[in-house]
């Protein structure tokens, strides 16, 4: 991974409610680190973008803050390895 990287994370909650999304969507406010977020259709609910200076700091912010975040059932990383497009 290089240096600066954004880390694109899919998260699942525990129930759709107002309550949990209300909950869940404050929360991300508190976290810098968590550059993006969209509110997305399919077998996740959330794509967060979660800037990291490496792998070590994607483990921490993982154990840290995204397993702390209220509502959340799963969390999937897609770690990139290389840029494709543009070329």
């Amino acid at each position: 991974m290089t240096t600066g990287s954004k880390i694109p994370v899919r998260i699942e909650l525990e129930a759709i409610s107002s309550h949990t999304v209300e909950r869940f969507e404050n929360s991300l406010r508190k976290h810098p680190e968590i550059e993006e977020c969209y509110a997305v259709s399919g077998k996740t609910d959330y794509l967060l973008y979660v800037s990291v200076k490496d792998i070590r700091g994607y483990e921490e912010i993982h154990r840290e803050v995204l397993s702390r975040l209220p509502g959340v059932r799963k969390i999937r990383a897609d770690i990139p390895l290389r840029r494709v497009v543009p070329f």
